[in-house]
């Protein structure tokens, strides 16, 4: 399963996720004029996307995608203070998160597990 995601400008969003999150270019597509009608990008193993160009105007309000991560502080410090909508802050659910908003206001939170010696049972009882 992967994300395909409708963006304004998919050379831009491609961009973002390189530099802030440093994904890969695992495919583009080029068609008229050299530009760029598709990609697929990619973080670590399953976090896969494709940027699509938009149709229309794009509302990604309430979609956010959720990406297992190391360390969010290290990423944080990478993106720009546009860009940052909350955090790094500790959840209660045994996560540091940070909480992105990419150029096209799709909001990416990575999360990075606090306690990796805890049992599911233990976080879910509050440790």
């Amino acid at each position: 399963m992967f994300v395909k995601m409708e963006v304004r400008d998919i050379e831009r969003s491609v961009k973002w996720y390189k530099d802030v999150l440093e994904f890969n270019e695992v495919y583009s597509l080029r068609g008229e004029e050299n530009k760029m009608v598709m990609a697929h990008i990619r973080g670590e193993r399953y976090q896969d996307l494709m940027l699509i160009p938009a149709g229309s105007i794009v509302h990604p309000q309430g979609i956010t995608i959720n990406l297992q991560w190391h360390d969010v502080h290290l990423t944080a410090g990478r993106a720009p203070d546009s860009s940052i909508v909350e955090g790094p802050v500790d959840r209660p659910w045994n996560a540091r998160e940070v909480v992105l908003i990419d150029p096209d206001g799709y909001r990416v939170t990575l999360s990075e597990m606090l306690h990796s010696s805890l049992s599911f049972d233990e976080v879910r009882q509050g440790f």
